[in-house]
């Protein structure tokens, strides 16, 4: 689905483009596909909850929720995401950040430190 959606936005080439997702298969898809994947966390499908369920989670057991919320970074990380965040509110500097590994001549296929 992703190269399509770039085809149709004559986005090319497909290291250029960012799969920001919220689930593993989503993940993999902009991988497979060349791209840099970002892996949201918090306000996503691994954390599984919605903004009320998380609210009353964090007043009744913060120590479960901090678990709930590093499971989830860890299993986006552990597909291979190359950035985790918790909301696309943190989207923008990440952005940034891939332009700037592009414009060092970085690739989704290379090593980040």
């Amino acid at each position: 689905m992703s190269t399509r959606v770039a085809e149709t936005l004559d986005a090319y080439p497909l290291y250029g483009c960012v799969k920001v997702d919220d689930t593993l298969p989503g993940i993999e898809e902009g991988l497979n596909a060349g791209m840099w994947a970002v892996g949201v966390s918090r306000s996503g499908n691994e954390f599984g909850l919605d903004a009320a369920e998380e609210a009353a989670l964090l007043a009744s057991s913060p120590r479960e929720h901090q678990a709930r919320l590093e499971r989830a970074r860890e299993r986006l990380s552990g597909v291979g995401a190359h950035f985790v965040i918790d909301s696309v509110a943190e989207l923008p500097p990440i952005i940034e950040k891939i332009g700037n590994l592009i414009k060092a001549g970085k690739t989704p296929f290379d090593k980040l430190a």
